[in-house]
């Protein structure tokens, strides 16, 4: 294991990790970065470990192993060869990985074959969006210091007790992976498929372009068209600035105040510096967002139009989100990655307006979560199942003719 005195900082040494980890059985890492007012996270250091043998090792074996370690300096050095090696790895293990892995993808990296511990905890039952600390805890027996987590990590040197906590990040990753494909058991392949689709979700943000911005923002329902294209154009303006000046994207304007500002579409400076709220950089940059709300033109193809839904639709989504809470409760598997309320809504309103084969395309037709949500589903709609009350469940309810 590497020295709590060492820092990885030559492009030599970050060449024999890359191979090292070619030749490995499992491969673990964890970032360490700064995010404070900035869009693009600052990468400071970057923890690598790995275990040699096979992939096929005993459980118990991976779980006494111990990992070699390393920890590079992003400022130094360039990390980007061992990115290139963990990519390629067959089985790389993360702890709640998003935002890491967005900072790769910046890069244009992909990482399909990543695993996430925190995504197997879900699956396996132990909670939603468990942290690492707890996981260890909860399956290794001890506690997991976390007092440096909010550290200044672009501070040089770094203090033994930060790379203590660096080391510490990754130590533990190959024995909990290892715990958790024990508990799994035939759901592992779900976990794999979720932490595949967490990745390529984190690699479409990082690549994201001005015109897609809009996809991140919220509560558009109930907007007109024109104001949905004011959205849509406010978004990409917001976004190029938010680039250009390396702010957070709240920083050049709120979320909320986009959607305001579509709904009032102001047609002079005095009314835009009237909103309550707008930042600095919004202020300096009046005419620019004048010129995007004049430049909105509604269109009957708009990607963003925003349907209603009829009474029986709405209908069946509350049905449909229930029978989701009650398969929740009967697998372990939280609600959240079984389907959310708005994938309840969009098929009820898919196959309210097309049909049930239109429907198939949906994620809950998809992968893992066809044999645990969809079946259930389209044996509701299709009236083979029923929902009926059950005092005795947590969720109140039981399906009739499972």
């Amino acid at each position: 294991m590497v020295s709590c005195g060492v820092l990885v900082a030559e492009a030599a040494e970050v060449t024999a990790i890359s191979e090292a980890i070619g030749g490995a059985s499992l491969a673990a890492f964890d970032l360490e970065f700064l995010t404070a007012d900035r869009l693009v996270p600052t990468l400071c250091v970057v923890q690598v470990s790995w275990l040699t043998g096979p992939l096929d090792a005993p459980l118990g074996a991976i779980v006494a192993a111990t990992p070699e370690v390393r920890v590079i300096d992003a400022l130094a050095v360039d990390p980007r060869p061992v990115f290139a090696a963990l990519a390629a790895h067959p089985r790389t293990i993360v702890h709640a990985a998003r935002q890491d892995l967005s900072i790769i993808g910046r890069s244009g990296l992909a990482m399909p074959r990543v695993i996430d511990t925190q995504v197997m905890a879900a699956f396996a039952g132990l909670g939603d969006q468990l942290g690492l600390g707890a996981l260890t805890s909860e399956l290794l027996g001890f506690p997991l210091a976390k007092e440096q987590q909010w550290t200044d990590w672009a501070k040089r040197p770094l203090s033994e007790a930060q790379l203590a906590y660096a080391i510490a990040d990754v130590s533990h990753l190959h024995a909990i992976y290892a715990k958790l494909v024990g508990k799994l058991g035939p759901r592992l392949p779900w976990a794999l498929a979720e932490s595949s689709l967490i990745a390529a979700d984190a690699l479409a943000a990082a690549t994201q372009v001005p015109e897609d911005a809009w996809k991140n923002i919220g509560g558009l329902r109930g907007l007109d068209p024109l104001a949905l294209a004011v959205v849509r154009e406010l978004a990409a303006w917001r976004f190029r600035v938010a680039h250009e000046l390396d702010k957070p994207l709240g920083w050049v304007l709120p979320e909320k105040l986009v959607i305001d500002l579509a709904r009032s579409r102001p047609t002079d400076p005095d009314k835009v510096h009237a909103v309550r709220g707008l930042p600095q950089l919004a202020r300096q940059r009046v005419e620019q967002i004048l010129d995007a709300i004049a430049s909105a033109k509604p269109t009957t193809e708009s990607p963003i139009m925003a349907r209603g839904m009829s009474a029986r639709a709405q209908r069946w989504a509350e049905m449909l989100f229930a029978i989701v809470q009650l398969t929740s409760e009967e697998t372990g598997v939280t609600s959240r990655l079984l389907a959310t309320r708005s994938d309840a809504e969009e098929l009820a309103r898919v196959v309210d307006e097309h049909g049930i084969e239109a429907a198939r395309g949906l994620p809950a037709f998809a992968t893992w979560r066809h044999d645990l949500i969809g079946k259930r589903w389209e044996g509701w709609l299709a009236g083979s199942l029923g929902l009926a009350g059950d005092p005795t469940s947590a969720s109140g309810l039981r399906l009739v003719g499972a």
